[in-house]
């Protein structure tokens, strides 16, 4: 996708720094010193890579609610099967789990996810590579039989150690909305942020639906 795009997306240049100077003077430094200029900057950085970054030119209070928000240290599991063969048990395939799993629910005909939760996730990590799908399709079998072993392909994404995401969605706790406050979610022209801890409860259909919204209000002012 960014190939084809003509070179207009630099892959494997991590932000430093990002200065915000009022339409047509904002800077963005990158990882080895070069520095790009723009009119406008809109950041789609997850809250933990985007603490890391060092902002200026944009309020006190901006910056503190966005580094107030957290990110749950979660990994995801996906197993596809030729069939969802749970429903022959008359199961819908969404459980809450007793083992390093959370959570499955079936993502589409076939594809079971899973979540392993936060307070989970360390038993995930001290676990030798090679066993973790194993010991995760065990959990999986426990619950809808041994035809779990069987996957066509399995995935497991390390959100929660992945420096490019630090975390999976915002992890809302008691006082954490309040902290983050009224301007969660919306812009200083001209920074604009999006992204789907920019949202209420994260996801896709957060990332899309802010980052239309960046996008007009961006247009709108020009």
């Amino acid at each position: 996708m960014a190939s084809a795009l003509g070179g207009r997306i630099r892959t494997g240049a991590p932000v430093e720094a990002v200065t915000v100077r009022g339409a047509g003077r904002c800077s963005v430094r990158l990882a080895g010193g070069e520095t790009l200029t723009a009119g406008a900057v809109v950041s789609a950085l997850p809250v933990g890579p985007l603490r890391s970054v060092d902002v200026t030119g944009v309020s006190e209070e901006r910056l503190t609610s966005l580094h107030r928000q957290r990110q749950a240290l979660a990994a995801k599991f996906v197993a596809a099967y030729d069939r969802p063969f749970w429903r022959d048990r008359g199961l819908s395939g969404l459980s809450e789990c007793e083992g390093v799993l959370g959570s499955t629910w079936p993502q589409s005909d076939g594809i079971l996810s899973a979540l392993v939760p936060p307070e989970r996730l360390g038993v995930l990590l001290g676990m030798p590579a090679p066993l973790r799908t194993g010991e995760l399709l065990a959990d999986i079998a426990r619950l809808y039989g041994d035809e779990a072993y069987r996957p066509l392909a399995s995935f497991v994404r390390m959100w929660g150690t992945d420096p490019w995401t630090q975390g999976y969605v915002t992890q809302w706790t008691p006082g954490d909305v309040m902290a983050a406050g009224p301007l969660h979610g919306t812009h200083e022209p001209p920074f604009y942020v999006c992204g789907s801890d920019q949202w209420a409860a994260g996801y896709m259909e957060g990332a899309v639906r802010t980052g239309r919204d960046a996008a007009e209000e961006a247009l709108r002012r020009g």
